[in-house]
């Protein structure tokens, strides 16, 4: 769901106004029963898929009816029959996601490199029904649901759970287009012994994140976006600045809509997990993937890189690396991504037999040893969003040739740099700069003072009401969809 779009809250206000009317009234005259609730859940996430996407929802619906009676028929079997509906049940998933979201790729780039370029037109030859962009979501929910499989698997799990309860387990509109990707141990209990609760505590704990993660996505993620200009190649200076500010946009996006899906949650009753702790506090690429996009990490780690590497552990540096250039491939249908993800893959390989020797080399001869790990840590991740963000590998190759040749740091190619921002452009760009660099301070702050929680300083009371003021004032005219629904 598209939380900076103005549609969504009125199609969520249009839907809460009669429910909750008719809810008051039965709760008065002593009919509502607690199914209602679980029904109003499950009515209210579903109609803001449809608002979201008529076409996807179609596909959504397929994909939960088929999961539920699989997990269903898994669950009245054992042993070895379990196991084989649980893989069939896997593989449908995946080839229906893969159909989605990897078809084209497919055909194009893989069969076409392998032929030579000799496969054109594919699509005239053989019209399959494509769609032209990914449904909403369906990378987060197939996940979900894969992991819900595996899950349902273990004994403890063999009580059968109704099917609204598992509607709403997959498509709780806070998070089915972009995450957290749940697990059934977390999220399940508390769709079973769902209630609309409302309470003072819910709401205030609630609009704080709300608070957080609109300003992030609207007045940072937003403010940045028109300052990055992917045509720039041969400029050095210039790449690594909007491989930067990207670095910045992403994060304040994709942490943006997670924060206002956990702000909803809260609102709800419902606890979900945090998919951000400060990534860009991190002093070692490991640490930075124990913070960043937590649950998708968490899911390659248990439902790939284990069951690789089983007991195989003299190969778990390969195992490692393939799973992150799954990763990678899990971002987008396109080399760069999967580029990316051989790019961390390799990082922490390195680190992993080199890591002591240079940490000792570090806090040997720099007295701010945490400081040095950590702008080699953000310079690497800064590295890794070129990647990510230049879909266009000629230009990929022609900014990494220019980044890293040596005379191309001239300069006249700083002044170039300089002079490429009017005085109004610059002096916006530094004001919002300031803003992103404040927050991520505060971050910083949350992490070198022990918090329980690294947010904890930038989610005080007196701090969202400024966060508030601040978006009303600052936020973007025409936000754009949040980056991670693309994939």
């Amino acid at each position: 769901m598209n939380f900076s779009d103005f549609s969504f809250w009125w199609v969520l206000l249009l839907y809460c106004v009669p429910f909750f009317t008719l809810r008051y009234i039965g709760k008065s005259l002593k009919f509502w029963q607690d199914s209602f609730d679980t029904i109003g859940l499950a009515a209210m996430s579903l109609i803001l898929f449809i608002n979201a996407s008529k076409s996807s929802f179609i596909i959504f619906a397929v994909d939960v009816i088929f999961n539920y009676l699989m997990v269903r028929l898994m669950q009245q079997r054992q042993g070895a029959q379990a196991k084989l509906i649980a893989t069939i049940t896997i593989v449908i998933d995946i080839a229906i996601l893969a159909y989605l979201k990897y078809l084209t790729f497919f055909v194009e780039d893989v069969l076409g490199l392998v032929a030579g370029g000799a496969i054109n037109n594919w699509e005239q030859k053989f019209p399959l029904p494509i769609f032209q962009q990914i449904p909403p979501g369906v990378s987060f929910y197939t996940f979900q649901m894969v992991a819900f499989v595996v899950d349902s698997l273990r004994p403890k799990y063999k009580k059968p759970i109704g099917f609204l309860d598992y509607i709403n387990f997959i498509s709780f509109f806070p998070q089915i287009v972009a995450g957290p990707i749940e697990r059934r141990a977390d999220l399940l209990p508390q769709i079973q012994s769902f209630r609309f609760r409302f309470t003072v505590d819910n709401f205030e704990e609630g609009f704080r994140w709300l608070a957080l993660g609109f300003f992030m996505k609207l007045v940072l993620a937003e403010n940045l976006a028109p300052f990055i200009d992917l045509k720039v190649t041969g400029n050095p200076w210039i790449v690594w600045f909007h491989a930067y500010l990207f670095t910045l946009r992403i994060y304040f996006d994709f942490g943006g809509y997670s924060f206002m899906a956990v702000g909803l949650g809260k609102i709800l009753g419902i606890n979900l997990t945090l998919n951000f702790l400060a990534p860009y506090t991190s002093v070692s690429i490991q640490e930075f993937w124990r913070r960043w996009h937590i649950t998708l990490n968490n899911w390659f780690r248990d439902y790939v890189f284990l069951p690789l590497m089983g007991s195989k552990k003299q190969l778990a540096p390969f195992y490692l690396f393939i799973t992150f250039t799954l990763s990678g491939f899990w971002h987008g249908a396109a080399w760069n991504f999967i580029f990316w993800g051989a790019y961390h893959g390799a990082l922490l390989l390195v680190l992993r037999y080199a890591g002591r020797p240079f940490q000792r080399f570090v806090g040997k001869y720099f007295p701010s040893a945490d400081f040095v790990s950590w702008a080699l840590t953000f310079a690497s991740v800064t590295l890794g969003c070129l990647f990510f963000m230049e879909t266009d590998i000629n230009r990929l190759l022609l900014k990494l040739q220019a980044i890293i040749t040596p005379w191309a740091y001239s300069i006249s190619n700083l002044g170039e740099f300089f002079g490429s921002y009017t005085l109004n452009e610059g002096s916006a760009l530094i004001f919002t700069l300031v803003l992103a660099n404040g927050v991520l301070l505060l971050e910083h702050m949350g992490v070198w003072q022990k918090r329980k929680l690294e947010y904890e300083l930038l989610l005080l009371p007196w701090v969202s009401k400024v966060l508030v003021f601040l978006t009303f004032l600052l936020a973007a005219n025409t936000p754009s969809k949040f980056i991670y629904f693309e994939f």
